[in-house]
């Protein structure tokens, strides 16, 4: 129970963080509205064939009155491939291969693995990075502000709220990247990330998703 409640908070951190791919902003006809914003993020996602970022994450943990943060650098590659390889809390890994998730975590001497259907719905905004979903389709976007460099969207799911009470995104004015992702979740924990230093097209291999668990380190198998 307790692998579920953690495995669920980390996705929700994950969220969105990947409608972060979009490229090659049309800045000649800029949006000017939530449903321009989205599509433009999700047709040039579709154009994204891998990239790499680092990141950094903060968890405002409601019960425990305190902030839990990290970092470190996350891989994409598409279909369905991504790895958070976590600096701090070191050596936490959190990858899918394209058909499971699997989160390993040193300090539990234990690997979470769950089929990436399972582990991912259609009421995530990640979904539609991993190509299970569409943001247009699932969810409705209200353009929240216009500051000087970026739109402010809050997404809410069409369907069920999925565990999330609010989500919103920061989009680059000039790239259309997603720069930060904030999320507050039904125990009104908020967990932000945000993303720096992108590179797009570097040629990420496959080799880089294959999940390596060390010797003596626990499987414990979610939704089998």
């Amino acid at each position: 129970m307790r692998e579920n409640l953690k495995l669920k908070r980390l996705l929700g951190a994950l969220v969105i963080v990947l409608c972060l791919t979009a490229q090659d902003w049309i800045t000649a006809a800029e949006p000017k509205s939530a449903e321009q914003v989205v599509d433009a993020l999700q047709k040039n996602y579709d154009a994204t064939i891998d990239f790499i970022a680092d990141f950094q994450q903060e968890t405002e943990v409601k019960t425990l009155n305190r902030s839990l943060k990290a970092w470190g650098k996350l891989s994409f590659k598409r279909p369905g491939k991504m790895l958070w390889r976590y600096e701090e809390p070191k050596g936490q890994i959190v990858l899918t291969d394209g058909s499971h998730l699997y989160f390993l975590q040193p300090e539990q001497n234990q690997v979470i693995k769950s089929p990436l259907k399972n582990a991912f719905r259609s009421d995530i905004p990640l979904s539609f990075l991993l190509g299970l979903g569409n943001l247009k389709k699932d969810f409705n976007a209200v353009l929240k502000a216009t500051e000087k460099d970026e739109y402010i969207l809050r997404l809410e799911p069409k369907g069920e709220a999925g565990g999330f009470s609010e989500i919103l995104l920061g989009v680059s004015r000039s790239s259309a990247d997603i720069v930060w992702v904030s999320i507050r979740d039904a125990a009104n924990n908020l967990t932000s990330l945000r993303f720096s230093n992108m590179k797009k097209g570097v040629g990420v291999k496959d080799s880089l998703f294959r999940i390596n668990i060390p010797q003596g380190v626990d499987i414990v198998e979610l939704g089998q």
